[in-house]
């Protein structure tokens, strides 16, 4: 599969790359000679990079250029080429941009959203209004845990785009603002955007690492957003939106050599979510994390313009970067550079402990009935049944929470953790009890705890329903 990358060179000052990049006269404007040059020459394309210029170009008929020679137009990767940039630094986020496209899997017609075009060519002035397509979501049944009782989907949508209806995720395209913050959210991984996928993102820093001859500064940036202004030595790495990305990618970034990394607040970059809230926790979540690992916390700025690229600490080949499971790899990956690395509790916590209160638990274990992740496992054995807790395997989404029936009583608690020999350990009890059997045929009937507390919710009146109910299963109550 190749990548070629194709600038516009109407304007000098970014035709730097020479014979690394096909020059088209007229491209901003003309997108036609793209299409024209690619099916006339290069058939076997199938990812593109663009160098355009800020503002000089239409989306909406770049996208339709790119389309008529069957090139997936939500793979093509766009660098608005700012004034003044130098050779080296377009070099560089070329290189990067050309692995995030061959990285690119493709997408389903699906998931391509129209929307109006904010920002139209001269050209296009005098032509009739084309949209100009996003990439949406879209949820892996086969992979949801929904059936489960899982919503974190719903509970994470901004736009109220997820409803959960008789154990299935009905997602509207229509109501989709696509920020990622289902992607991110999903504790099973269910749920995937196609022009941001881990193995892109992944692709793309640490090509911008490897092909730099000095330190970079990654920063996250909105995709829908206004250009941010050039700040030398730092790259863009495009995503629906800053919100979507956790303090726990921001770690991963860095752990790949990256000297220093940052997320750019959608206030500042004109993106029209403005979901600041959470990219502000997430940089507060790795710069606590850094300070637990006896890191420096400013090789996570608030701004890149004020940010100082640090020296790299790590160059840690991840396994699976921008999942959960890169984020446990991360965290032990920054207790082994620590002596050691102490206890992070943060709400921004991609990993979470589970707690349960032995004295309000009735074991009914729909807790872990619900767990996407399987974190919490409830095992019958005999007349025992016991409720296990996997610290690796928890996402901190606290559907176990929504699903107790005794969360009132404050049965069950998740918190937002990061323990490096809770990720190491292996699965542990967190609560146990007896289990009652049918007096007739030997079944399990219910954990006693539950019975216990079911009889005290029906009181005094219904004790000689209880004592009978506490002697039968529910097939041998049936039969009676």
């Amino acid at each position: 599969m190749r990548a070629a990358a194709f600038v516009c060179a109407d304007t000098p000052d970014i035709r730097l790359l020479g014979a690394k990049a096909v020059a088209i006269q007229g491209l901003c404007e003309s997108p036609e000679g793209l299409a024209e040059w690619i099916g006339r020459q290069a058939a076997d394309i199938e990812r593109v990079v663009l160098l355009l210029h800020e503002s000089h170009y239409d989306l909406a008929a770049v996208q339709k250029a790119l389309r008529s020679v069957e090139v997936d137009s939500l793979g093509v990767q766009i660098l608005e080429v700012p004034a003044g940039i130098s050779k080296g630094d377009l070099e560089v986020a070329v290189a990067g941009l050309k692995s995030r496209a061959v990285a690119f899997a493709g997408s389903r017609p699906e998931q391509h959203k129209p929307v109006r075009s904010e920002r139209v060519s001269r050209r296009a002035l005098f032509l009739p209004p084309q949209p100009v397509y996003l990439a949406a979501p879209m949820v892996d049944h086969e992979l949801c845990a929904a059936a489960d009782g899982c919503r974190a989907c719903v509970d994470v949508c901004p736009q109220d785009a997820y409803r959960w209806h008789q154990g299935r995720i009905h997602f509207n395209k229509d109501a989709c603002e696509p920020c990622g913050r289902c992607v991110s959210g999903c504790p099973t991984e269910a749920i995937s955007n196609p022009s941001a996928s881990a193995e892109m993102l992944s692709a793309q820093i640490k090509t911008l690492i490897d092909q730099s001859d000095v330190p970079v500064g990654i920063r996250f940036v909105c995709s829908r957003a206004e250009l941010v202004p050039h700040t030398p030595g730092w790259y863009d790495i495009s995503v629906p939106c800053t919100a979507m990305v956790p303090g726990a990618w921001l770690l991963t970034t860095l752990l790949m050599g990256a000297g220093s990394v940052t997320a750019v607040a959608c206030s500042e970059a004109g993106c029209p979510l403005k979901l600041d809230d959470h990219r502000l926790q997430a940089l507060d979540f790795a710069r606590a994390t850094l300070a637990s690992a006896s890191l420096d916390p400013e090789l996570v700025p608030s701004d890149a313009s004020d940010g100082v690229i640090g020296r790299p600490f790590g160059t840690h080949d991840f396994s699976s970067a921008f999942t959960h499971a890169g984020d446990v790899e991360t965290m032990l990956a920054l207790d082994a550079l620590s002596a050691p690395m102490g206890v992070v509790v943060h709400e921004g916590s991609s990993l979470g402990v589970v707690s349960i209160d032995s004295d309000s638990c009735t074991l009914c274990a729909q807790c872990a009935q619900t767990c996407p992740t399987e974190a919490i496992v409830a095992n019958y054995e005999g007349e025992t049944v016991t409720l296990s807790f996997d610290a690796a395997s928890c996402t901190n989404c606290r559907q176990c929470t929504i699903a107790c029936p005794e969360i009132d009583r404050g049965a069950i608690t998740v918190e937002g953790r990061v323990e490096p020999a809770l990720l190491r350990s292996e699965r542990s009890d967190i609560n146990k009890g007896t289990v009652l059997v049918c007096g007739s045929c030997g079944k399990p009937i219910a954990p006693s705890s539950m019975m216990d507390r079911i009889g005290e919710l029906l009181g005094d009146e219904f004790e000689d329903t209880m004592a009978y109910l506490i002697r039968r299963c529910i097939d041998c109550r049936t039969l009676a």
